[in-house]
């Protein structure tokens, strides 16, 4: 059977048409395929990041591990992050930010009177600031950050508790960004967030480990350790130490005369001028009761008893509240000190000399400083 020419051409566009639409598809497959590809990167990834980000308790190893993968992943230009510096504060300041002069970067505050405050309040997810330039009539924060080209915004929000955010500026190629690395964005952040509350915790769980709730000085816990420490420390490189003991003289008289409330905020005025006798490098802590310790790195016995002598006299002179009721008419100290290496080679030994040296002073008549001989 014969096929005229008119069939024959027929056929050949067919099978072209068929070959054309075999391509297209293929092509299709081929980048659909690269792109669940490069999603499936992508999730790895972040599941990655947010092991990465969960694993360590360092704030500042936190930030660098999300900077890192936020750079990589995004190719954006710049990024500030700002955070509440308390639970209680009413605003966010910045804490990190890269590609952003820090002139400009320290004047993004956002408090709470702010409009976009109000509106981050309202939502959990990543603005684009572009889309609410409205509110940069009313927003100052708005109005800088437009200034800066930055182009994304979401909170740090853990457990329904907004503690920050996050703003990126341009990528690289000035293109804007795609509903998937608006996503990404989100994601991480949403790690971020979830690893800064964690370290925040554990932080505050730490402090609350080894400060004494009274008087927020060190407790008797840090103090036993840090003083192992800075012993090895002095001992390594061969200096000296010393440990001032000091307890408040005739302090049962006072909290018989006023109560308990008046005893505890004396122990509290007394921790205050403590802590700003001393040097930046010294530790004061509570040792227990109305008795408190102060350690000395690289102070030798000679000069603990300076020190010892200047802050008795500092505290004798003290206006603390109602102090007329003491015996002598003001509140006084007795110390007692011990040095390393002369007078002991570890560290309880020390404490021990030291609290014999404190009651030597009480047994001489209180008031005054007693080194141990």
């Amino acid at each position: 059977m014969k096929h005229s020419k008119l069939d024959i051409n027929e056929i050949s566009s067919a099978q072209f048409s068929g070959r054309d639409i075999r391509d297209k598809n293929l092509l299709k497959l081929q980048t659909y395929n690269k792109q669940l590809l490069k999603k499936v990167y992508q999730l790895q990834n972040l599941v990655e990041v947010s092991y990465r980000l969960n694993s360590v308790l360092d704030e500042e190893q936190i930030i660098h591990t999300y900077l890192l993968n936020l750079f990589g992943l995004l190719s954006t230009r710049s990024v500030v992050i700002l955070s509440a510096k308390s639970p209680y504060s009413d605003k966010f300041t910045p804490i990190y930010y890269q590609g952003i002069g820090k002139a400009h970067a320290e004047t993004l505050t956002v408090g709470r009177t702010d409009p976009i405050f109000r509106l981050l309040q309202l939502h959990h997810h990543c603005l684009v600031l572009n889309k609410h330039a409205y509110l940069a009539k009313k927003s100052k924060f708005l109005n800088q950050v437009a200034n800066l080209e930055c182009q994304l915004l979401t909170p740090l929000v853990h457990r329904d508790h907004r503690f920050g955010l996050v703003i990126i500026g341009n990528k690289h190629n000035n293109k804007p960004y795609s509903l998937a690395e608006i996503d990404i964005f989100t994601t991480l952040t949403n790690f971020l967030a979830v690893a800064l509350s964690n370290a925040r915790i554990y932080k505050e769980m730490e402090r609350i480990s080894l400060t004494d709730p009274l008087t927020g000085l060190f407790n008797r816990r840090y103090f036993d350790n840090y003083l192992d420490t800075e012993i090895a420390r002095a001992k390594r490189f061969e200096h000296p130490l010393s440990l001032v003991m000091l307890d408040v003289d005739h302090f049962k008289n006072y909290n018989d005369q006023l109560g308990h409330l008046n005893g505890d905020h004396l122990l509290v005025s007394l921790a205050e001028v403590l802590t700003l006798t001393v040097r930046r490098s010294d530790i004061v802590a509570r040792y227990g009761g109305e008795e408190f310790c102060i350690i000395l790195p690289e102070i030798a016995r000679d000069g603990a008893l300076v020190f010892s002598e200047r802050l008795r006299n500092t505290i004798s002179a003290h206006p603390f509240r109602k102090r007329e009721v003491q015996p002598d008419g003001h509140v006084s100290i007795s110390i007692g000190t011990a040095t390393y290496p002369d007078d002991a080679q570890a560290s309880n030994d020390l404490v021990e000399k030291a609290d014999k040296a404190m009651y030597q002073a009480k047994n001489n008549g209180r008031n005054r400083v007693a080194v141990f001989d």
